[in-house]
């Protein structure tokens, strides 16, 4: 039986995953821009050149408006390389460090050509690929950096002699203010989207932990706590589906003379025999999926060992049984019979419980034994 807080783990990797994957499209997006925007400044040059708009040399204005600004942001990209493909760093931290680049990559753009005023809805761009993360406090570092990036750059950095400042035109102090007031308005409704994505979220674990639950109440014995029949045949089906590509053996294991406790001590200490062996199985279950088939016969299902293995572990559940007492009546003492048999691609799920059916025949003729299926078995000997 798998624990709740095992489950838990299990989903909250599940959002990782997803999270590492738009992690890698966030990548990839920052990868894009800095490329596209060198390739646009390398055409926009020649344009200019050949129009006659530049008021500078051709030297000068390769320099600010293309080797500068593209070197930055190639540092930018090389870095994010290098965390996304580093093991010092931690998801949540290599998440950070490509969304804060991003800034730094767009203030980096919004300088060299804020006498565009559609430059300014680049900032945008950097808040919405941190939604999808539902962190309050990435996408609210992100957008303080935005708004402070847009402000900062217009008030005090003129990258191109011709730049009007918003201080000398009213037109650019509106656009100023406009953009401002977009980036905040953006930025507040960023907060609202990541308040019901993980509203969200939090319904979709809840619904998943539920079914899981479900799923849980129908496959496990009650009485037991371990895997039930219908868990078994499940479990069976599968293993028919990965039998070219997985190794998989059956042991069915009998309590010797269970009948007898049933009859000496009664059915409550014979509930209690089956609690304890049980206990048992799931003690050693790191090796093999225990399943209670019905009274006092089990099944243990292992993947990838080798039959010498797979009898090594049975002997050692053999052992722990004789040690098992009832603190009711100590004066109960049971062992376990095991009968083996392996998959084959030839044999179906139904063939292989009868062989292993047959090796435990042959176990029980001794009782508190381990035999392993040979050809030429039979119940009838």
């Amino acid at each position: 039986m798998i624990p709740d807080d095992i489950r838990n783990i299990d989903i909250e990797k599940q959002y990782q995953i997803i999270d590492y994957d738009w992690l890698k499209l966030h990548y990839k997006t920052t990868v894009g821009i800095v490329v596209f925007s060198l390739i646009m400044e390398c055409l926009m040059s020649l344009f200019f050149a050949r129009s006659g708009l530049i008021h500078t040399t051709m030297e000068r204005y390769i320099l600010k408006y293309i080797i500068i600004p593209s070197g930055i942001n190639l540092t930018c990209v090389l870095a994010e390389t290098l965390i996304i493909n580093s093991k010092a760093f931690t998801q949540k931290l290599k998440i950070y460090c490509v969304s804060l680049l991003l800034v730094l990559i767009t203030f980096v753009l919004f300088t060299v050509h804020s006498g565009f005023t559609a430059t300014y809805y680049i900032f945008p761009g950097a808040i919405m690929m941190t939604i999808l993360y539902a962190d309050y406090r990435l996408t609210g570092a992100t957008s303080f950096l935005c708004i402070g990036a847009a402000a900062f750059s217009e008030i005090f950095i003129k990258w191109g002699s011709d730049k009007i400042t918003i201080f000398e035109s009213s037109m650019r102090m509106g656009n100023f203010l406009i953009s401002m007031i977009i980036l905040i308005a953006f930025s507040a409704a960023s907060m609202v989207v990541i308040l019901f994505e993980q509203k969200k979220n939090l319904a979709s674990i809840r619904t998943d932990l539920e079914r899981y639950q479900l799923k849980q109440s129908i496959q496990l014995d009650e009485l037991t706590g371990i895997y039930n029949r219908k868990a078994l045949d499940e479990a069976m089906s599968v293993m028919e589906i990965q039998k070219s590509c997985e190794e998989h053996i059956l042991a069915v294991v009998d309590i010797d003379n269970f009948k007898s406790i049933n009859d000496q001590f009664g059915h409550y200490m014979g509930d209690k025999c089956l609690i304890e062996f049980a206990r048992v199985l799931r003690e050693q279950s790191c090796a093999y999926t225990p399943y209670r088939y019905g009274g006092d016969e089990f099944c243990l299902l292992f993947q990838n060992m080798t039959m010498e293995e797979a009898v090594q572990v049975c002997e050692t559940v053999r052992k722990l049984t004789e040690e098992i007492r009832i603190e009711e009546n100590s004066e109960i003492l049971f062992t376990a019979s095991f009968g083996l048999a392996a998959h084959s691609s030839h044999l179906d799920a139904a063939r292989l419980f009868v062989l292993s059916d047959y090796a435990l025949y042959d176990a029980k003729r001794v009782r508190n034994s381990v035999r392993v299926y040979k050809k030429g078995m039979k119940i009838s000997e």
